[in-house]
This record gives structure tokens, sequence and C-alpha cells, in this order.
């Protein structure tokens, strides 16, 4: 838009941290002709307040919404704001949004426009999607927050490519890049993408980055030269960066070659979806990739000295006793610490969805009301609920009241350097997984009652103040006491009352 002479302004009302009344007084204050949200699904109840506010309040301007959730749940959205939003934009948003405002702000009609959605008489009209995006015909991304975001986080996101080509059926990227014509993966040309972190670099200093691309490997011999290319582009201009990007196992799978290319070029840590460590597990999920495969490559990452996160759903739609006991043995084994009291979330519109509609598993709910959920057994149902009761009570508003000091942790000048967060991650890990054990333990043998779980949190609680001195709290002023949390925890062990690994949204009334 700004390369096409309109007057834009980003506001950010999430990281700016701003209530609804904040967001709707400064966008009636600036009173544009257009607005619009970009949106994902956790959004979509703020979304409403917001849009509905800005209405009631006699904002009579266009409203306009887009990204991952508006294409993926279009119907849900337009029967439900059909009457607040007069459009919706479908798949990738530069050249739908350039011609709408075009149509907008010159009187034209609009709703003729591919890669559109709107209401009319009551019913939904979807238009043909767009073709894919030049990559390399766009301008680079704004910047307008890139100064506050470096006070935050000390790195910049840049993105080399679109799209990843893995058929996970648990990715919503996977499901939004099959809804317009043209392959899931495309490249920006390698030249390009190292310009703009030069820019970047001579412009406000920046020499960390984190590759946003869903994985910077495209598929066959043309992907694996297409980050071997940006990486040499780097090395060959001198510049001195640190980098870290998200990849899959089976990308690397041990190849040295490839690993000297990323090193070279700057990457310090990888992120890798592992998922679980059951090959029938990553079987269901589409992963098209082995737990040994993985752990070569997790295996030679660590003897060549960059560091590796993993993505781990140890609670999922498959979780058995026997799996979280399995799952946790290997995370401890190989000393990977991610987070425990997640479960796999189905987001409208991905293809797991339809996987557990067939297995008479699924249970369809609105998008404005939360994930669909899915039918577990009981006794895992409440060794989940339990592990929320923990995070509710304890982690959550012990990282909420942290969140400054975490911050700091993770603004050292390199990946490598953030060994203090790695701390943390740590840290939370194994306050997770001692309760996760026990949970498995009374759940197998029926041998528990409340005192047992009184003594489980209280030896909880001594770990919690180890987390306190890394972030500097006392962590005993913000966690509920330890007996509430215990009584609880039993009751939903005993009673069992979930059959559903049931994900709220957190910030629907933020």
């Amino acid at each position: 838009l700004r390369q096409g002479g309109r007057e834009v302004e980003i506001f950010d009302a999430d990281v700016e941290a701003k209530t609804i009344e904040q967001t709707t007084a400064y966008i009636l204050e600036k009173n544009p002709p257009i607005v619009g949200f970009s949106v994902y699904q956790r959004a979509l109840p703020s979304l409403e307040l917001t849009v509905k506010s800005l209405r009631e309040k006699g904002y009579i301007g266009h409203i306009t919404c887009g990204g991952i959730t508006p294409t993926l749940s279009c119907p849900w959205i337009l029967e439900r704001l059909g009457g607040e939003i007069d459009s919706m934009i479908l798949g990738e948003g530069e050249n739908a949004l350039k011609w709408l405002a075009q149509r907008v702000l010159t009187g034209q009609e609009w709703r003729d426009l591919d890669g559109i959605a709107f209401r009319k008489n009551h019913s939904n009209v979807i238009n043909r999607p767009l073709d894919s995006v030049d990559l390399d015909a766009l301008p680079f991304a704004s910047r307008d927050y890139l100064s506050f975001c470096l006070g935050k986080t000390n790195y910049a996101t840049v993105m080399g490519s679109r799209g990843c080509y893995g058929i996970c059926t648990f990715c919503s990227n996977y499901s939004f890049e099959s809804s317009r014509p043209g392959p899931r993966w495309r490249p920006r040309e390698p030249v390009k993408v190292v310009d703009e972190m030069q820019e970047l670099y001579e412009g406000y200093g920046v020499t960390v980055f984190k590759f946003n691309d869903p994985n910077i490997f495209g598929p066959g011999k043309k992907g694996r030269e297409h980050v071997v290319k940006i990486c040499r582009e780097i090395e060959r201009r001198k510049l001195q960066f640190h980098l870290m990007g998200f990849c899959r196992g089976n990308d690397i799978n041990g190849d040295i070659a490839i690993i000297q290319e990323l090193k070279s070029g700057g990457f310090e840590r990888l992120l890798i979806g592992l998922e679980s460590s059951d090959d029938e597990i990553l079987g269901k999920f589409c992963k098209e990739e082995t737990v040994a495969e993985i752990e070569r490559t997790l295996d030679v990452l660590e003897k060549e000295g960059i560091s590796t996160i993993v993505g781990f759903m140890i609670f999922n739609p498959y979780t058995t006793t026997d799996s979280l006991r399995r799952d946790l043995l290997y995370l401890k084994r190989r000393g990977l610490y991610p987070t425990l009291s997640k479960s796999l979330r189905v987001f409208d519109g991905i293809p797991i969805q339809d996987l557990l509609e067939a297995e008479g598993r699924l249970i369809k709910r609105d998008p404005f009301e939360g994930y669909h959920d899915y039918i577990m057994p009981k006794e895992v149902a409440a060794i989940y609920v339990s592990m929320k009761s923990l995070f509710i009570h304890c982690l959550d508003p012990i990282r909420v009241m942290g969140q400054g000091k975490i911050w700091d942790i993770k603004k050292a000048p390199s990946f490598l350097e953030r060994q203090d967060f790695n701390s943390l991650a740590e840290a939370f890990f194994r306050i997770e997984s001692f309760l996760l054990f026990d949970l498995i333990e009374w759940t197998e043998t029926g041998d528990f009652d409340l005192e047992k779980v009184n003594e489980t949190l209280r030896a909880i609680y001594l770990q919690l103040d180890r987390i306190g001195e890394l972030i500097s709290i006392d962590v005993r002023q913000v966690v509920t006491q330890p007996e509430v949390v215990a009584r609880e925890i039993f009751t939903l062990m005993k009673e069992r009352p979930c059959y559903t690994f049931r994900e709220e949204y957190r910030w629907n009334r933020d």
C-alpha cells in the first residue's frame, strides 16, 4: 500500500497490550476509511468485541480482515460478523488488499474481486482464490515496530520463503497454502533476502535474526540449495549474523555438509518439530519422517555446536498412559525440555479435523468459542487437566510476574549465549515432569490419596523457588496455596470429569 502511495498506519494492539476500549478509541480518533485486522483463531473473540464496538460507536468506514484464520474459518466469521465486517481477504493479502483499497477509496464496486469474501442477502459469497503472490516483486516488510520489539527480544524476524512442503495433519499452514493455486512452498531470491538483512543491519544495527519461514528448507535439491545460497551470500558479504530458523529433522538427517553450510551463514539454533517419540503417532500426523531420522539430526547438530529446540505434543489425540511414560523417558534421556501442559489443538480447517471426524471422535466447536475438541479416555484427560491445574495456579502466574526479567534473559547478543533462558525452560520442565510421572503412576495403580497428592505438591513448591531465583521474584507471592492445588488435582484424578483435552482461549476478554 505504501509503495502505491497510500498512507498507512500499523497499530499492533497485542504488542502494545491495549484493551478493547483503548483499541477502538484509537481507531475512532484516526477515523481511517479502511481498517484491516490480521487475525489468528484465538483472537476471534477480541475481533468480535472490537468491530462491534467500532460500529456501535459510529464508525462507518470499510472493515476487512485476513490471515490464516479468516481463510480457513471464513463461513463462521461471515455468519457471525457479516453485519459488522464488510469484506474478508482469503489467502495471501498483498494484492487483494491493494486492489480492495483502490476500489473502496475511489467508490468503485469491489465485490467482484478475486480473493474476497463477503455477506450478501444472508448468504456467504466466496470469490475464487487469487494466484500466488510474486514474492520478489514485493517491497521489504514494513518495520514500524522493529525498535520496540528489539527492546524486548534483541532480534528481528525475516522470511526467506513462504509455505512448507510437508503435509502434517495438525498444521494450519498446510491448509492455508493449499487454498490457492500453485506450489505450497515458494522461495524468495536469496540475494534479496540478504539485502533485506543487510538493510536492517545498517539501519538498525541488527545482527540477530529469526527466520520465520515455516521451514527454511524447501523440497528436494532446489529447496536445499536455496538455504545454502542464503548462507553463502551472507558469508560472501562478510556479515556476522546470529541466526535461528525452523526445519524438519529429515531436512538434515545427519548431513554434516549441510550443517557446515548453515554454520558458515551464522545459524546457531534450529527449531525442529519432533512431536512424538513414537513412529506410529508420527504416521498419524503424516510427518513423513521417523524418530530415528530426527535423532540422527539431533545428534549431529549437538556434535557440531548448533543448539536445538524441539516442538513436542505429548498430549495429542493418540496419547495413552504408556505413550506418556515413553515420551517422558525419551525427553529426559535426550535432555529436551518442551512445555508439557499443552495439547495438540485442532484448529478449524486442518486435515486432522477430518481424520478425527472419520474416527467418530471430533466434537466441533464454533471457532469463536474455542478449538475443536476430540474424545479421549477419561483417565488420560484427567492427567491432562491436572497438568493444566498446575500451570494455571503456579507456572503461568510466575511467568506473568517475571515477564520483564524473562525478556531480559532472552536479550543475549546471540542465541548460543541464551543459556539462562535454557536453564529456565529446564526448570519449568522438571516441575511439570515431576507431577506428570506421579499422575501416570496414580492412574496405572490407583494407589493415591489426598495426602500423597499433597506430598507431591509440597515437593513441587520447593522446586518453584529455583525458578524464582532465575527471574528474581518471590514466587510464593503469586502462586495458589499448595493445599488448594493438591485438593483440586486429587478431585480431578478421583472423579475424572473430563473426556477431552479442553483448551480455552485465555485472552477472550483482554
